[in-house]
């Protein structure tokens, strides 16, 4: 049985702009972040433009709002002790994250 506030804890963030490679890593470094779940099962996924050239995706994808802030920290830690290749594409993966994850935490707050 849920509790009446558990649905205020997931939120419906839109990760838009997410690279393949920066997919590959969210969903093979879940012990970084914890939040691969999302990414396996997604809510939608679509093409991020309408550019044929551009494989950048966008992830509809329901989360925490605890573990997106856990992700976030968890993942700037792990891209400075792994600069490099690896690095870039995590930072592409917390880049997107933060976009719509910050910006729908913070109003969130607000409204309370």
């Amino acid at each position: 049985m849920s509790k009446s506030n558990d649905e205020n804890d997931y939120r419906i963030l839109a990760v838009n702009g997410l690279r393949p490679s920066e997919v590959e890593w969210a969903l093979n470094h879940d012990a970084v972040h914890g939040i691969a779940n999302a990414f396996k099962n997604p809510v939608a996924v679509a093409q991020a433009s309408e550019d044929p050239g551009d494989d950048r995706i966008t992830y509809l994808v329901q989360v925490k709002r605890d573990d997106v802030t856990k992700a976030l920290e968890k993942t700037n830690e792990w891209i400075v002790q792994n600069p490099g290749k690896a690095g870039m594409h995590a930072y592409g993966f917390v880049r997107a994250l933060s976009r719509e994850g910050l910006e729908r935490i913070s109003d969130d707050e607000e409204r309370c």
